[in-house]
């Protein structure tokens, strides 16, 4: 309400010195005054009016209109602000999960390093028992072919002794000894029937 008791004064105020100011343009003319204006208090008039009326706009919508963008500039520099910080943090978690990736390819290393080792170990043990045990089949296969061998060259060796007795007999063999050959046989049958008997 004073707001507009304001805007009508002022607006009167500049008809009063509209009015008055054209007087005395008409007086000036008249009296021939060159160096002096006439209608200068009736511009300083108007000037002020303008000048409060446009203060009075600059007021009332410019300063809520700054203070609507001011708003909204701290508003966007706060979010701003928190973005950064959410941004910092999660920077600091990645580092973090790097930092904890850095240290779990080295515990993997350190795992599958120590894995390879018991691999290794274990494969070399298996592999002198697998050599112990081919050894030892080799060392019963050797003995038993040696065995074999030996069972063999003596049934030849019997055979060709056996052979080469029955040569010799052969050889030696007559009529006359066959004959007294018999002869001891059927005795020594006898005899060992009576001593049976």
């Amino acid at each position: 309400m004073k707001r507009i008791a304001l805007l009508l004064l002022l607006a009167g105020g500049a008809l009063w010195a509209q009015e008055h100011a054209e007087p005395a343009k008409e007086g000036h003319e008249a009296a021939g005054h060159e160096g002096s204006d006439p209608t200068l208090p009736a511009k300083w008039v108007n000037f002020a009016i303008l000048a409060a009326g446009l203060g009075f706009l600059a007021v009332k919508y410019g300063g809520p209109a700054l203070t609507g963008q001011q708003r909204q500039i701290l508003d966007s520099m706060s979010q701003a602000s928190r973005r950064a910080e959410a941004a910092k943090v999660q920077a600091d978690e990645m580092d973090q999960r790097i930092s904890g990736l850095q240290i779990e390819v080295e515990a993997i290393r350190q795992k599958a390093t120590g894995e390879l080792a018991a691999e290794a170990a274990r494969l070399e043990q298996e592999t002198a028992q697998l050599l112990v045990k081919v050894e030892q089949t080799a060392e019963q296969e050797i003995s038993s072919a040696a065995k074999l061998a030996t069972q063999q060259l003596k049934a030849t060796a019997a055979k060709l002794a056996l052979n080469l007795a029955a040569q010799k007999i052969r050889s030696r063999m007559t009529v006359g000894t066959q004959g007294v050959l018999v002869d001891r046989f059927t005795q020594h049958l006898g005899d060992s029937r009576e001593l049976r008997g």
